[in-house]
């Protein structure tokens, strides 16, 4: 039992999703099938046509629902860093802002994709675990480790640059 291609691709331009992605669509249903045949505990699809043409809207759903979060993230990225032109930022504030940049150029990846989705994109704990796909707890401990390596390297540089006299 295979789905019905030409039914999933009907659905799928049917829920918005781009002519380019319809194929990714159909490989995302066949996999949801593969699931569902690998899982002893699931019933048989009784209406294999009709399985399809469920799934495959819901899929179209996620990817409408993916791509309004990425728009959304987008959004509020721009308007985080929107300023006014009539705004000049001072001199202090651009030698901090180049610190921090030049400290989180030194993390990790995975340290600095945390910070930004916590502290510039503003997510809360528990949507960082829902958009990586592991528990909060991870997500905690994780923030906390890369917190302090940003703390250890910004401390490191206000050494390096701050005042020696005493």
């Amino acid at each position: 039992m295979d789905v019905d291609v030409s039914r999933v691709r009907a659905v799928l331009v049917l829920g918005g999703v781009p002519w380019g992605e319809l194929d990714d669509g159909v490989q995302e249903v066949r996999l949801k099938l593969l699931e569902q045949r690998a899982d002893p505990g699931r019933p048989g699809i009784r209406n294999p046509s009709a399985w399809s043409g469920v799934v495959a809207a819901r899929v179209a759903v996620d990817r409408h629902r993916a791509g309004a979060r990425e728009d959304g993230l987008r959004a509020r990225l721009a308007a985080r860093w929107a300023r006014p032109e009539a705004v000049r930022p001072l001199d202090e504030d651009r030698t901090l802002a180049l610190t921090v940049a030049d400290a989180l150029a030194r993390l990790t990846p995975e340290q600095r994709h945390l910070l930004v989705l916590r502290f510039y994109v503003d997510l809360p704990v528990a949507a960082i675990a829902r958009e990586l796909g592991v528990p909060e707890g991870t997500v905690k401990s994780r923030l906390h480790t890369a917190t302090a390596r940003m703390r250890a390297l910004l401390s490191e540089t206000e050494g390096d640059s701050g005042d020696r006299t005493g």
